[in-house]
């Protein structure tokens, strides 16, 4: 059957969108109606129902017992010890309920999600591993979205990697410390998007360098600094010169290589065996549209944050992997194969509109289900009788659907209700990807979570700490030391802005760390330090934008226009779309002209 493509008004936002030809044929094949919602809307939905960095401290209503949670304390849904949330102490399908055909699904589903108990965390697998998130996990703190990794702290979306501190979307890494979007490197520093890179500090875009300082778009080269070359000898020399055990030098040398990278050319998509696949950050993966941080998938659209192959076949996927296919409207899952509408569930078949499952098929408006078949609202029923009231349901919620307090509609084919969420929006992921304003998150029917000061009392003033780790005590893991952004902002009454906490204190692993790797403490707390790395990647939208090689902004940085580019001393005409907006510093171009740069 032949599609065409289709302009749209969003539910949402009210903007347009266009539905594409081979989305058409993707509904289709799953059998949902087209969405009522832009991509963008669509994403910032599914990412409102993810809280993966605050942590909330609750009774465990089974036990009593205090743990840490991601779920608020003022959420009315109960909250379990991982542990005994994943016993056979209790059975999720006491919960279930009958469909009642006079009230729209979603008020009844939610009635059931504010009922059945949730885990503290998403923990799966863990040694060790007791706060934070993740699959696999041996040996590491504060580590969210993550997997397969040990002996780290301090990272989210932190894969198959060891002795990591201070990261973002991170893939088989070794020794790293403060870095985002880099991916299979060993002792790197203070940088972003590189690959196969070992020995580095302050460094962006660069693919399989050793020993290098402060450069951008380097491939295969080693003892540069600013992207000159040294040898082995002054390049050594010029590093200790540097002096980076020292903080405040440090701060000094990340400054240097900061504005050295807005004087180097980036190709306007971050990625290596990406070709004709759009988006941005897309590693060794094929037929991606519209993608955003993407590693092995093949033939997916509109989704972000997908890793581990194989992953294929799915559109609107947010922080999943691990064999998925003919996914749709998913968030935080793996292994799961034609299903829809789903949030943090685990190797599920043929199922819809389900949220903490595990090992389910086809059963529909559940939650936290273990090894079920044939389910509805958490009741159990045959084969045949589950067969015959699915296409009823789905056929109510077309004839009366859920609609918010914004007028929004809510029938089969849409995502959980935007307020069904438990967590504010401002703590939520899609505040990280899609920022919005208190009154603009309203607007859209977020919630917005204002936290208590935690007031916590330091003793320890950041000024006073040693300027280097070898005059550092063992005595300084009993200290709680203040925030250097809550210090300033005690003198001067500004706010932050970074959901910053206060103080902080120094686990005797993280000062281990530091002194493997002869580090200075930091000053800021996680979530600040957090929120900087995030202000170092791009937000997941593309802007249509012209090659800027041979432009005046270029030429002032004394770039040269040469004869091996094909324009000549002309100025590129290229057009493309780029996550880079027109109001950024950075020099952005063409993949051409990149390529002539940097090769």
């Amino acid at each position: 059957m032949g599609y065409k493509s289709e302009n749209r008004i969003c539910q949402n936002c009210k903007g347009e969108f266009t539905i594409e030809p081979d989305d058409f044929g993707f509904y289709e094949k799953i059998k949902v109606p087209p969405p009522t919602f832009c991509w963008q809307c669509r994403a910032m939905r599914r990412m409102s129902f993810r809280n993966f960095r605050f942590l909330y401290k609750r009774k465990c209503d089974a036990t009593g017992k205090t743990i840490f949670t991601l779920i608020p304390s003022e959420a009315p849904m109960p909250v379990y010890d991982h542990e005994y949330w994943i016993s056979d102490a209790w059975d999720p399908t006491n919960y279930g309920q009958d469909y009642d055909f006079s009230r729209p699904f979603f008020e009844q589903f939610k009635d059931l999600f504010n009922k059945v108990p949730l885990t503290n965390f998403l923990n799966r697998n863990p040694i060790n591993s007791d706060y934070g998130a993740g699959l696999d996990m041996r040996n590491c703190y504060m580590c969210f979205d993550a997997g397969f990794s040990e002996d780290s702290a301090y990272g989210v979306t932190l894969q198959k990697s060891k002795q990591c501190f201070d990261t973002i979307n991170c893939k088989s890494c070794e020794l790293c410390y403060y870095v985002i979007n880099t991916t299979n490197c060993f002792k790197t520093f203070f940088s972003r998007n590189c690959t196969q890179c070992s020995d580095v500090w302050f460094n962006q875009d660069c693919v399989g360098c050793l020993n290098c300082f402060g450069c951008s778009g380097l491939r295969n080269k080693s003892y540069h600094i600013f992207n000159e070359p040294y040898t082995k000898e002054e390049y050594a020399k010029k590093l200790k010169d540097f002096n980076l055990v020292s903080w405040k030098k440090l701060q000094e040398a990340r400054s240097l290589a900061e504005s050295f990278w807005l004087k180097s050319p980036l190709r306007f998509r971050h990625g290596l065996k990406d070709a004709g696949c759009t988006g941005d950050y897309i590693y060794n993966s094929s037929q991606i549209r519209n993608c955003f941080f993407v590693n092995e998938a093949r033939n997916c659209a509109h989704s972000q944050s997908i890793i581990y192959d194989p992953i294929k076949d799915s559109m609107d996927v947010t922080s999943s992997g691990i064999g998925i296919e003919l996914e749709y409207e998913v968030s935080g899952s793996a292994g799961q194969h034609n299903t829809s509408f789903v949030i943090d569930s685990d190797y599920g078949l043929n199922s819809n509109y389900i949220i903490n499952c595990r090992n389910v098929a086809d059963v529909f408006g559940c939650i936290a289900l273990h090894n079920k078949k044939y389910c509805i609202l958490n009741k159990q029923y045959s084969k045949e009788k589950y067969d015959e009231l699915l296409p009823k349901i789905k056929k109510h919620m077309e004839e009366m659907p859920y609609v918010d307090a914004r007028g929004v509609v809510y029938k089969y084919g849409e995502f959980f209700p935007i307020d069904m969420s438990p967590f504010g929006f401002n703590e939520s992921q899609g505040y990280e990807y899609f920022f919005l304003s208190k009154n603009e998150a309203e607007k859209m029917g977020y919630k917005w979570c204002v936290r208590e000061k935690r007031n916590y009392i330091s003793n320890k003033d950041p000024k006073d700490l040693s300027d280097s780790i070898d005059k550092v005590g063992d005595d300084i893991i009993n200290d709680i030391i203040q925030c250097l952004h809550d210090e300033k902002n005690n003198h001067n009454g500004s706010s932050c802005n970074m959901n910053c906490v206060g103080a902080f204190n120094i686990t005797h692993q993280e000062l281990q760390f530091y002194r493997l790797l002869n580090l200075p403490l930091p000053r800021l707390c996680f979530n600040c330090r957090h929120v900087e790395r995030v202000e170092w990647r791009n937000v997941p939208k593309l802007f249509k934008r012209r090659c800027m090689c041979g432009d005046a902004k270029v030429l002032n940085y004394n770039a040269q226009v040469t004869s091996k580019h094909l324009h000549g001393d002309k100025k590129c005409e290229v057009e493309f779309e780029t996550s880079y907006a027109s109001d950024r510093p950075e020099i952005i171009y063409c993949e051409r002209c990149y390529q002539q740069e940097v090769y």
